[in-house]
Parts: structure tokens; sequence; C-alpha cells
């Protein structure tokens, strides 16, 4: 079974999904690539047009980017 993030987590996440891309010089279709998401889906978390990712979606996007899952979603240890 998955579970799904809450709102709020999934709001600080596209900030910062966006915010690590950018800091790396990696375009979306890049991002795609490295994580097997679409672009589209990429895309729309970054925009908010999605309000839940898969834990699955979100570690890969975690490992492509070389941040930890913990700091991307801002969880505290």
């Amino acid at each position: 079974m998955y579970r799904k993030t809450d709102y709020t987590q999934t709001k600080y996440m596209k900030n910062e999904i966006g915010r690590y891309r950018y800091q790396q010089n990696i375009s979306i279709s890049e991002l795609a690539r490295r994580t097997g998401l679409s672009a589209t889906a990429i895309s729309n978390l970054e925009n908010g047009y999605t309000s839940d990712i898969l834990l699955s979606h979100a570690i890969s996007l975690s490992h492509a980017l070389h941040v930890d899952l913990y700091d991307l979603f801002c969880i505290k240890r």
C-alpha cells in the first residue's frame, strides 16, 4: 500500500523541487528522464496543480535531485 502526502507537505515540496532543480541547472525534461515521471507531472507538482504525490515518486525525485527526502518534504527528524 502507498501513502499520499498531506497538502502542507506537497505545497512545501513543490517549492523545493523547483528550487533544487534550478540550483542544479536541471530542466524539467531532464528531471523527467532521471525519475521516470512525465515532464507534465513534474510541471504540475512545481506549479501546484496536483495536491498529492506517491511516495515512490517523491523518492525518485529526491534521488534525482540528490536531496534527502526529509529535506524535500521539510520533515523534522
